[in-house]
């Protein structure tokens, strides 16, 4: 599976507007999304392609942040995005094992196929 390019990587000097169109490109090119829903208010970034991709492609949400900042009591973030997530992992409990998070975000994605 193809997955898109991050933000985070891309050098600052380059035009928002260019930053922009290349993360819609490795939208675009993706065969899913796997999102990143960590802290208090997931990243607005992140919601946004998730909200792009929405209907277009799988995505999977996940989050190993043990704060609660959803709509609900029961829900860890925002329902718009736990709701139009093909998979949403709650991986909190195996934040102390990198390996185990790696194999349950695996699972997911070969879940997928």
């Amino acid at each position: 599976m193809k997955s898109g390019c991050r933000r985070q990587h891309e050098p600052r000097s380059r035009k928002a507007k260019d930053i922009f169109l290349t993360d819609v490109e490795g939208l675009d090119s993706s065969d899913v999304v796997l999102a990143n829903m960590d802290g208090p208010d997931p990243d607005s970034g992140t919601c946004w392609e998730c909200g792009y991709a929405y209907k277009k492609k799988p995505i999977i949400v996940y989050r190993t942040d043990f704060r609660k900042a959803g709509d609900t009591d029961s829900s860890a973030y925002n329902l718009m995005l736990t709701e139009s997530a093909d998979q949403v992992l709650d991986l909190s409990q195996d934040l102390d094992d990198e390996n185990k998070i790696a194999e349950k975000i695996k699972a997911a994605l070969l879940k997928l196929k």
